[in-house]
């Protein structure tokens, strides 16, 4: 007979795997479950399941529905529910103006894009499927089968300035869903528990979230093992019958998990910026893909964006906006990207920050940027404005924050790491003015 210290041992180990694994498909049915329900569709990114959600105006520290979001585009949010039949998504012809529609699967990865780079001249209408469905298509359009039943789509367009807003909402209004079958919340969504001082919580949510999702063929053989501590597709997770030891390794479980995902989110060597080449698509790496959904929920595959991640400075210590940073980009070494990029900050809860300009990140469309006569630039990062004027001041937070640079359609010497990304450089007061 095992004792109870074993029983609790292996809860805990077993446990450990199953909720790092099982961290982005929980973290997607938890972010739907608080996007669905309204309803009718709203202005910051909320719909009910199989509507679209037009925001027709840029994120900001307002916006806490979504961790990291960008401030550059225009987002349009819509889950999908297609255990009930497709859903034909209408897109407008493109117009040379940037975009893209992101299908991200319930295991948190971005399985498929559309955008100016694959779609043709024309409008088109796409039906989107699940995994098991078969039937005939609607006249006219194109089959994308998804991996799992529930699917997040999210489009994002670019602004370019505030005298473009106008035509860059006329043009995101274009994209139209239409479902074939009912619009019912997936039972995962509608049974979704909130608990998060409560490890067992999880797992109860992660086993419905499987029996709604399974498990790609792929990771058959790791959650096999997860059956040894009662989690399993189709079978409720069952806390009643459960030991005390069992229940205590999970919560352990549970607890150690957010710590170990939460540390793996920084560079563990301190390095100036981190890139992860694999972006929104990363297979079988579990615990990138956990730190993705923590700290990047709905992160692009890297053919069409590269997020780099900086929480230190050149000299390894963490950002704070006690002190005042300098990011300089040499004349001849901006970013490479054929669309745009951008540098935003967000403080240690993954948010923007308010500040007194609203400006919440600077890039290559930000119109008052003052470059060097050589073409240089320098963006000055710290809490208080600085003397050389706000055109080139990105406000940080008083505290601790992190820094993403995005990349949008970035080019070969990046994606080939032959482009290295200036470090961030702490300057005394009087340098930084």
């Amino acid at each position: 007979m095992i004792s109870g210290n074993a029983q609790e041992e292996w809860a805990y180990v077993v446990g450990l795997q199953a909720f790092v694994y099982g961290y982005p498909l929980v973290e997607i049915v938890r972010t739907c479950a608080l996007m669905t329900a309204v309803d009718a569709p709203t202005d910051r990114g909320r719909a009910p399941i199989n509507q679209f959600s037009h925001c027709p105006r840029p994120w900001t520290h307002e916006d806490r529905d979504v961790v990291t979001p960008a401030n550059d585009l225009l987002y349009s949010m819509a889950w999908l529910n297609l255990a009930d039949g497709p859903v034909v998504l209408s897109t407008p012809a493109p117009t040379g103006r940037y975009f893209v529609m992101e299908f991200v699967d319930a295991y948190s990865d971005n399985f498929h894009n559309l955008g100016p780079r694959v779609m043709g001249p024309s409008a088109a209408r796409f039906a989107i499927v699940g995994p098991d469905w078969s039937g005939s298509l609607p006249d006219g359009t194109v089959e994308i089968r998804c991996p799992t039943n529930l699917v997040w789509m999210l489009g994002r367009v670019l602004i370019d300035g505030a005298d473009d807003m106008a035509e860059a909402c006329a043009f995101q209004s274009q994209f139209t869903l239409q479902a074939t079958g009912k619009s019912r919340l997936p039972k995962a969504v509608a049974d979704y528990q909130a608990s998060p001082h409560n490890g067992i919580g999880f797992f109860e949510n992660l086993a419905r979230a499987m029996t709604d999702n399974p498990p790609p063929v792929v990771d058959a053989g790791l959650v096999a093992q997860f059956a040894r501590i009662g989690l399993a597709r189709a079978r409720r997770f069952d806390v009643e019958s459960a030991s005390e030891a069992r229940l205590a390794g999970l919560n352990r479980a549970a607890e150690a998990g957010m710590q170990l995902i939460e540390g793996h989110t920084r560079s563990r060597r301190a390095l100036p910026w981190s890139i992860n080449y694999a972006g929104g698509r990363l297979g079988t790496d579990y615990l990138a893909r956990a730190c993705t959904a923590m700290k990047g929920l709905g992160a692009l595959a890297s053919d069409e964006a590269l997020y780099a991640l900086g929480d230190f400075d050149a000299s390894g210590e963490q950002l704070d906006g006690a002190r005042q940073y300098v990011l300089h980009f040499p004349a001849g070494h901006l970013p490479p990207v054929d669309a745009f990029w951008s540098v935003s900050i967000y403080g240690s809860d993954f948010y923007f920050a308010d500040n007194p300009i609203r400006r919440y990140a600077i890039g290559d469309r930000s119109r008052d940027l003052r470059y060097g006569q050589d073409g240089s630039l320098d963006i000055f990062i710290q809490h208080k404005a600085p003397q050389q004027g706000v055109s080139n001041w990105l406000p940080a937070p008083c505290g601790r924050f992190y820094l993403i640079l995005r990349l949008y359609h970035p080019r070969r010497e990046i994606l080939s790491r032959d482009y290295i990304i200036p470090a961030v450089r702490r300057v005394d007061e009087t340098a930084a003015g």
